[in-house]
């Protein structure tokens, strides 16, 4: 085990930082004024533990061993992702299918379209480099959460009786949403794309059900059974 502390200032509390060596794994390690230990792994990779400050570094190790299958289940999913993603952008992932790529130049660009033969076409300006692709991709993809999401919204609200007053679409390290009780405004993930339409539902439903409830306690979920029984299982699809 390697601990190498640093204190740094996050949200007005001591973070204390360093690292684990758990077999051939590194994991995060912090330290924060918490009730309980967390453990995520990020979309690129990392793993992260936090800890409360009172626990010792072998309460953190053991922790971590006892749940290296978790972790690895988890890292195996986002080496699988990765290599649907090539770095030449040969084809890339929207609404839950890996889809070929079309990279041309024209006058009228940049822009981006899916035709019938299931291809996604990436117009690029003449002498526009490569690396615009992923910026370009990253507008469409904003583009088509917005053409999406809006229309659920109506949907939902007279179901759920809440009202939603803002949607906004951001990259999240660790999440898939997260909502603003008091101005009920509601961020997504611009990864959220990339999944089949009726994951990106249930993170909209599980974002809207805070205005209802703020934890997710018995009361959270008892909403969600209420207004998206499968949610457990669309929970476990958008992570596998």
């Amino acid at each position: 085990m390697i601990i190498r502390p640093i204190k740094t200032s996050k949200s007005k509390q001591i973070v204390q930082c360093g690292k684990l060596q758990v077999e051939d794994l590194e994991i995060i390690l912090f330290r924060k004024n918490i009730r309980s230990i967390r453990l995520t792994v990020t979309p690129g990779g990392e793993v992260r533990l936090s800890i409360p400050t009172q626990l010792s570094d072998a309460d953190a190790m053991f922790f971590a061993e006892a749940r290296l299958p978790w972790i690895q289940k988890h890292l195996t999913r986002i080496k699988k992702q990765i290599a649907l993603e090539p770095e030449d952008f040969s084809s890339v992932l929207f609404l839950g299918k890996s889809w070929k790529t079309v990279i041309t130049y024209d006058k009228i660009a940049p822009r981006v379209f899916t035709d019938e033969a299931g291809k996604i076409h990436i117009i690029l300006k003449p002498g526009s480099p490569s690396s615009d692709v992923p910026k370009i991709l990253d507008a469409w993809y904003r583009s088509e959460l917005k053409k999406m999401i809006p229309p659920l919204i109506k949907e939902w609200e007279p179901i759920m009786n809440v009202k939603v007053h803002s949607l906004q679409f951001k990259h999240m390290k660790t999440r898939w949403g997260t909502c603003n009780v008091i101005d009920h405004r509601i961020w997504l993930n611009v990864e959220l794309a990339k999944k089949p339409f009726p994951c990106i539902e249930y993170i909209l439903v599980h974002e809207m059900t805070h205005l209802l409830e703020r934890g997710h306690g018995t009361e959270f979920k008892a909403c969600m059974n209420k207004f998206l029984p499968d949610w457990r299982s669309l929970r476990k699809e958008l992570i596998s």
